[in-house]
Parts: C-alpha cells; structure tokens; sequence
C-alpha cells in the first residue's frame, strides 16, 4: 500500500511547466515502473480528478484536484506571507499573544504566532493543530463551515479540557450562531484555566472567510473594555490583511 502511495506521488511530480502531459509510456520508462502498474496507478488518480485523460492526444495532465491542492498551499502561504507584519505590529503595541490560523479537517492549524517578551502562558507553536470548539480561533472557523462540517464535528466528539469547555451539542450550535451574528468569538478558559482569547474572521477580497486573527492573554487582561478594543484591533488588521492579499491577486 505504501508502495503504491509513493509511486503515485511520484507519478504527480513528474508533471511540470513544460511537460504538462505525459502518456503511459513515458511514465513508465521515467520512472522505472511497469506499464500496467502505471497504468492501475493513472486510474486511480484519474478517478479522484488529481490527472484527466486528453482524449485526443490520449495522453494525461493534472486535473482540477491537483489544482484546488495547490491553489489551498498557495492561498494559505500568500496569507501568512501578508499577516506577518501586521500581526507583529499588533502583538508590539497590545502587548498580547497574536496568531492566525486557518481551517482543517474539524481543526485549526496555525499560519503565524507572535508572543510578547516574556510571555510563559501560552505553549502553542506555529503548525500546532488545535481544537475548535474550545478556541476563539477554532469557533469562528467553525462557525463559517457548512451545517454536515459542524455536525460532523460534533460527532467526533467535544473533549472536555476545563470546567468551562462547551460539550454539549446544543450549546455548541448556540454559540457558533451568536458568534455569526456578532461576527467575533470569545473563550474563557475553555482550552486553558486562566487563558481566554478573541478572534475575528479574515476574509479573501471576495467575503469568502479563509482564516481568522486572535488574541490570547490573561483571563484578568479580557473584561469587557479591553475585549472590545481587542475585537476593533482584529477587525482593523482583518481589513489590512484583505486590502493586501485583493492586491497581490491582481
């Protein structure tokens, strides 16, 4: 099985700029693989949209599954590349733990974190994979998935972190509907006793939510005043972060 996963990968970068199609054959002999091997294999991608058949040269190309892949590489790497400034800016001048994450597979993984000197509270790192409905981050992503996305979530099961953590199904629902209508998300120690945060979405130059910014700190540093100035921060560097990437897409 594992075999067949690397041949098929390798199958897939030998594709490139200059050679975008490539016929049974020629995969054969590049790579050193029997013709009905390749041949098993090129069905197999064809069947998931990674490679479509040209009819007429009979050759093969990548499909549009290989581009969405790529396409979601690119657009997350384009997002951090464009947060970066703006959060270490913001984490400077608040003085509070600052990250973006972005959505995956019922979880969230972070792009970007910037921490304060001196920060010992929170122990996340960048590629960290966390959950969502005990984040600030986790709740706004999930609240901007399909209806089946939550429920399968909710299936997976609500782990229990704190006394604060929501696992209750309805609950769930409840709050991810308050945080659409509010268009923010709040944790209190749902993750972490003593750590509560706040986040706001980020959206690509079409309205489409493609990650969220928060801040995380001190539950003592998250009474009403400071949450409010927290949430018009978030939302003015939101704004930056969707000015910047509409214009690297033109």
């Amino acid at each position: 099985m594992l075999s067949s996963v690397h041949n098929a990968i390798r199958i897939l970068q030998t594709f490139s700029k200059t050679e975008t199609e490539l016929g049974i054959t020629e995969l054969s002999i590049r790579l050193g693989l029997a013709k009905s091997t390749v041949f098993r294999l090129m069905k197999t991608l064809n069947e998931s949209n990674l490679v479509e058949k040209n009819q007429e040269t009979q050759k093969y190309q990548l499909g549009i599954a290989a581009f969405e892949l790529g396409f979601t590489v690119y657009h997350s790497m384009e997002l951090r590349r464009v947060s970066v400034t703006i959060l270490e800016k913001l984490a400077k001048s608040i003085n509070r733990v600052v990250r973006l994450g972005v959505y995956d597979n019922g979880g969230v993984v972070y792009l970007v974190k910037r921490s304060p000197d001196g920060d010992n509270g929170t122990k996340s790192k960048i590629g960290d994979r966390i959950p969502t409905h005990c984040t600030a981050i986790g709740k706004m992503l999930l609240a901007h998935q399909n209806d089946k996305e939550v429920e399968r979530v909710i299936e997976d099961g609500l782990t229990q972190y704190t006394d604060k953590t929501i696992v209750s199904a309805n609950e769930l629902r409840e709050n991810l509907n308050e945080i659409r209508k509010k268009d923010f998300a709040l944790t209190m120690e749902e993750l972490r006793n003593g750590i509560s945060s706040v986040a706001v979405p980020v959206k690509n130059d079409l309205g489409k939510v493609v990650g969220a910014i928060s801040i995380t700190g001190s539950k003592s540093f998250f009474y009403l005043n400071q949450i409010e100035q927290y949430v018009r921060e978030l939302r003015h560097c939101s704004s930056l972060i969707t000015e910047r990437m509409g214009m690297d897409y033109y």
